[in-house]
């Protein structure tokens, strides 16, 4: 499943997980809120910010 992150280059909205499930993580948030960076991931037609790196700590 994927969620909702903060892309850690330009702080910006972005999605982390499988990939399955981009559309219904992004399509209620502003693009202007959007991660900018590229490339961008192509789902159905539509654009969305790349996958966001997410570092764990143990």
């Amino acid at each position: 499943m994927c969620r909702k992150v903060n892309c850690s280059t330009c702080g910006k909205v972005a999605w982390y997980g499988c990939g399955a499930h981009i559309p219904k993580v992004l399509d209620h948030i502003s693009q202007d809120e959007w991660c900018s960076c590229e490339p961008k991931v192509e789902v159905n037609g539509n654009k969305y910010p790349p996958k966001a790196h997410v570092c764990a700590v143990s």
